[in-house]
């Protein structure tokens, strides 16, 4: 099944819309915590700026525990797999700690208490935890935008993929280029990362919200709102598997006029 989407004027508008409705879904429930799934990156900023915000307002946001969708790893000691320093600027732990956590913090004594991140040492306990915790409340997702690959699943991801560790194609990692300023040339993008599967995604949250912004997002705007399945050329299709999902694109993105 196809998923409608919803197109709005820019990329702030999207951040504000997926913001309220983060706030809405919190206020909606009443356990210890609230798990979100959160991209690093470009996609996901308006909507931590947008909470940020919201946290200077008053918004109590202590209940909320971000889970990361994936992280850089490189080599380690007798050939196991370690996140990278998460000081990088292009640590996913780290853009959790400065990019999501650190402006609310830095606003609100009512500030998430935790981070999670994918250990490449046990990829499956990852699952577990989060099964564990009674599931992904609300998953933020985006798509690459030269490959459509979704957290660090890369084209061809078997559907039933759970968390796992991955070489990145060259698509990927050219994608995280544009994501991560740092990296100034391919050979600084490390070759491997820990992600959420596909399956992790699409069985483990309760809702999702697909964010699709900015011109070069047209290519996976036009896959996504054309899939009616999954799609393992383009893994972020499994959006229109996943229980309760909503994509919200920019104007920029949907090719449509302001």
């Amino acid at each position: 099944m196809s998923v409608q989407p919803i197109v709005l004027p820019d990329a702030d508008a999207v951040g504000d819309a997926v913001a309220t409705t983060i706030l809405d879904r919190m206020a909606a429930t009443d356990g210890a915590h609230f798990l979100l799934g959160c991209p690093s990156g470009r996609t996901g900023m308006p909507a931590y700026r947008a909470l940020a915000r919201h946290a200077a307002r008053g918004a109590d946001l202590s209940r909320l525990v971000i889970v990361m969708m994936d992280d850089y790893i490189v080599p380690g000691a007798s050939g196991t797999f370690q996140r990278v320093d998460a000081g990088l600027p292009y640590s996913c732990l780290g853009f959790a700690q400065r990019k999501i956590l650190g402006p609310i913090a830095e606003v609100s004594a009512l500030a998430p208490a935790e981070i999670w991140v994918p250990d490449p040492a046990d990829p499956a306990g990852y699952d577990e935890v989060i099964a564990a915790a009674g599931g992904i409340d609300l998953f933020l997702l985006a798509s690459g935008a030269g490959d459509g690959h979704i957290a660090f699943n890369q084209p061809g991801t078997p559907r039933d993929a759970r968390t796992h560790v991955t070489p990145l194609g060259e698509a990927t990692r050219r994608d995280n280029m544009g994501t991560f300023p740092e990296f100034t040339r391919l050979a600084m993008v490390p070759t491997h990362g820990v992600t959420v599967g596909v399956d992790t995604i699409a069985a483990s949250s309760r809702e999702v919200i697909m964010v699709i912004c900015g011109e070069h997002k047209r290519e996976a705007y036009a896959r996504i709102t054309a899939a009616e399945q999954y799609e393992p050329d383009w893994p972020a299709t499994v959006v229109v598997e996943c229980k309760n999902p909503t994509l919200i694109a920019d104007h920029a993105a949907a090719l449509t006029e302001k």
